[in-house]
């Protein structure tokens, strides 16, 4: 028995040593003492697992990063900033959940008018509409994602590009034609996927080259399973 409880030391004092090298298993020996080691010991009574990675913090995009993801000069990054009273909100990942409680009251009321009228134009349920802009900016026109999506709708500069709205790195931030870009793009969805909005919310979010790569099924993306959760859960509350 001792020389077993020896032999245990005796290894974690190498797997000590190692570790200065970097860890890579997380070890017990016979005696309960936990240690990091480099190396898999398999001798001694020790007994190690694979040690996790350490977390890392994601650091918050600054101005300079919102700056390099749309191409602009500190020139018109400054412009920007003021143009937008010295603001530029960077949002999460649209797959982080996202409460359900209402944004501010105040700006419902600002952009509802213009949702409703884009909501109209393009034949598209108003709150299905009101809920994607909930979960993708908080009714925040000046939201920038860390992908460089942008303002009510979040969309892309690509695919405002596509949806043929000119200058769209720059237009984009006006409400109404981000809410006419974005829910044109959300028409076609629709209309691709017969109607049903949960498919069209996750091409919306994926792409729907991934809605169709998956045999037109939500893609099993965490991101976009929780992102098609999140507005269809205040789309059936506003809806009520």
């Amino acid at each position: 028995m001792r020389s077993h409880g020896l032999r245990a030391s005796i290894g974690a004092l190498i797997a000590g040593a190692a570790s200065q090298a970097g860890a890579a298993y997380d070890c017990t020996d016979a005696f309960g003492n936990r240690y990091q080691s480099a190396r898999l010991i398999a001798e001694g009574g020790v007994q190690c697992v694979a040690a996790l990675p350490p977390v890392r913090v994601a650091q918050p995009l600054t101005s300079q990063d919102v700056a390099s993801i749309l191409g602009l000069s500190d020139a018109a990054l400054a412009a920007e900033v003021q143009r937008r009273g010295g603001s530029m909100l960077l949002l999460p990942p649209s797959g982080v959940a996202i409460s359900v409680n209402a944004p501010p009251a105040e700006r419902i009321t600002a952009y509802d008018p213009i949702i409703a009228a884009v909501a109209r134009s393009f034949g598209t349920d108003v709150n299905l509409l009101r809920a994607i802009v909930h979960v993708e900016s908080r009714f925040n026109p000046n939201a920038v994602s860390p992908k460089g999506a942008i303002g009510l709708m979040q969309v892309m500069p690509a695919t405002a590009s596509r949806m043929g709205l000119a200058d769209a790195e720059r237009n984009l931030f006006e409400p109404e034609a981000n809410l006419r870009t974005g829910t044109r793009y959300l028409r076609l969805l629709l209309n691709m996927f017969e109607g049903q909005p949960e498919l069209a919310v996750a091409a919306y979010n994926a792409g729907e080259g991934a809605v169709m790569k998956y045999g037109r099924e939500i893609p099993p993306y965490p991101e976009t399973q929780a992102y098609v959760q999140n507005v269809m859960a205040i789309y059936r509350s506003l809806s009520r």
